[in-house]
């Protein structure tokens, strides 16, 4: 059969030879799609036919990935990438999986060099720019996100794979460099590995069980704990685990640890936000992992040696330097209504004793009804009332403020310095068109709360007297002197003589330095819409 198939190689050569014969097939193909033509390769849709077209007319349309119709070296490493791709949560599908996988175990007829050559050209352009920038625009899914993505050329990158043939290289350099992508990756790899079969039945949410009660719910909840890694796996106590209805103290400390890593009160109390958590699977959590995943590819190549991290999901902001984190205080978001924007920025200044214009959307939609009710509620709040971009305050009893609406509000609302201050003490100013930032809160019992999406989008800090601080230490600022300022009660503008980036991004998945894998709940929904565009085919996802 083998002598036969080569005869048909040599016929299929006959009078021309075979790198020839792909030459003018690729020309051709080319430029048939020059003419109108549909670009598309053995019923395979062509999805980057402009560089594609580009690449070929300056490389004399070589073959890159055939040498006398035999596949290179470095087809098959890019075949073998594709098929094993769903490890960074993409789809092999997407990158011509099913007639190229085939070419590992087949040679290829010198007539189908040239069109398996562009589908494979065509996978490596649409994987290397998944891999640096990501599958999905993420805002196609959310005006809300303000992405800073990575976009290098690609056709340099395969000029690079033909000098040097190093596919595997070329496809990593297009991940991102940050080690939680990889910690993700990893965690996603061991994630498909779990058992599904302790969450066949999902538990009962209610009633909350305690130190010592009795529960017939106890010995699943084990069992999934176990798989977790929250509970030791093997051994006589995994053992006695399968069949105790008692919660005892052991299984406590598994639960105590369980509930840390999701982000929940870690009391002890097996309560209804506990088996919600619990009753979601290792299959349920890969794609949970899949779209974070997508989440790092949107961000920029460089966050910046030092920068500051806010994570929505998390309710949390961190200080990383040099991959070192050395500030972690919670923080209040935005509520799902008037959700926390998601972009990257650099703090500036910051403000000690800072006044509070009141956002006109906030002032209309909110404020308003407020002071129809009660027009003494600005009095009480401390809150001036000026018309337009006057500085002459004007006495909120001589307004009619029955006949103001939204539609012909004309005033600014502007609240002074003091203890009733919406912004407390301080705010940290990065200058952006969502006109976000961070600042103090009167409202201090929110701290305490383990989910914390209150805010109308703005970023309230715990102790951000602590954060002041530590981000003018370099300056000569210290407590003493930034509570000597406070105390006087004048509004003071600080200057940051290098700005620090900050990223407000939302994760809901990651893997922590000790390589234990959290999740937090989906506060904004933003996941499933993700997991849906993610698990679409190329050729219906909107660029």
């Amino acid at each position: 059969m083998k002598l036969i198939y080569r005869l048909m190689l040599i016929f299929a050569c006959f009078g021309v030879s075979c790198p020839v014969l792909a030459n003018d097939q690729l020309r051709q193909s080319i430029e048939n799609w020059s003419g109108g033509y549909p670009a598309s390769l053995l019923n395979e849709p062509v999805m980057n036919k402009t560089p594609l077209s580009r690449f070929y007319i300056q490389n004399d349309f070589k073959p890159v990935w055939f040498s006398n119709a035999r596949l290179t070296e470095s087809g098959r490493v890019l075949i073998s990438t594709i098929k094993q791709i769903d490890g960074d949560g993409l789809l092999p599908s997407d990158y011509h999986s099913e007639v190229l996988l085939p070419l590992l175990a087949a040679e290829v007829g010198a007539q189908d060099v040239a069109a398996f050559d562009l589908l494979l050209s065509d996978a490596f352009f649409s994987l290397a720019g998944h891999l640096q920038a990501g599958k999905i625009d993420p805002i196609s899914l959310s005006d809300e996100w303000e992405a800073n993505r990575r976009h290098g050329n690609v056709e340099t990158v395969l000029q690079r794979v033909i000098k040097q043939g190093d596919v595997a290289t070329a496809l990593d350099s297009m991940r991102p460099k940050q080690i939680r992508y990889y910690r993700l990756k990893i965690a996603l790899a061991k994630m498909k590995l779990l058992p599904n079969t302790s969450w066949q039945k999902p538990l009962a949410e209610t009633p909350a069980i305690k130190t010592d009660n009795t529960d017939t719910r106890l010995p699943m909840i084990s069992a999934r704990l176990r798989v977790w890694g929250d509970l030791p796996s093997s051994g006589a106590e995994a053992t006695e685990a399968d069949t105790k209805l008692v919660y005892d103290a052991a299984l406590q400390q598994g639960v105590k640890h369980f509930q840390t890593r999701h982000g929940l009160d870690p009391d002890g109390v097996i309560g209804r936000e506990t088996i919600k958590a619990l009753n979601i699977s290792p299959k349920e959590r890969a794609k949970q992992i899949i779209v974070n995943m997508e989440r790092w590819r949107w961000l920029a190549e460089d966050l910046g040696d030092k920068h500051l991290l806010v994570n929505i999901a998390a309710f949390e902001l961190k200080i990383i330097d040099h991959n070192e984190t050395v500030f972690v205080k919670p923080v209040v978001v935005g509520r799902n209504y008037r959700k926390t924007p998601v972009f990257s920025n650099k703090i500036r200044y910051l403000v000690l004793n800072p006044t509070w214009t009141v956002p006109f959307k906030l002032a209309v939609e909110d404020k308003l009804a407020e002071i129809q009710k009660d027009p003494g509620y600005l009095n009480r709040l401390g809150i001036r009332v000026f018309r337009g971009d006057s500085t002459v305050p004007i006495d909120p009893f001589s307004i009619h403020w029955n006949e103001i609406t939204k539609r012909n509000f004309p005033f600014r609302l502007v609240q002074g310095p003091g203890p009733q201050n919406a912004l407390g003490q301080v705010k940290f100013m990065f200058p952006n068109p969502h006109d976000v930032y961070l600042h103090d809160t009167p409202s201090r019992e929110l701290f305490k709360k383990a989910e914390r999406a209150f805010s109308s989008g703005c970023i309230r800090v715990s102790d951000p007297l602590e954060l002041a601080e530590f981000l003018l230490r370099d300056q000569g600022w210290d407590h003493d002197k930034i509570a000597a300022v406070i105390a006087k009660g004048n509004t003071e503008t600080v200057s940051l003589k290098t700005p620090l980036p900050i990223h407000i991004e939302y994760w809901t998945a990651w893997v922590d330095r000790e390589g234990g894998i959290n999740f937090r709940n989906d506060i904004y929904e933003r996941d499933q819409p993700l997991w849906q565009a993610l698990n679409k085919p190329l050729i219906h996802v909107e660029h």
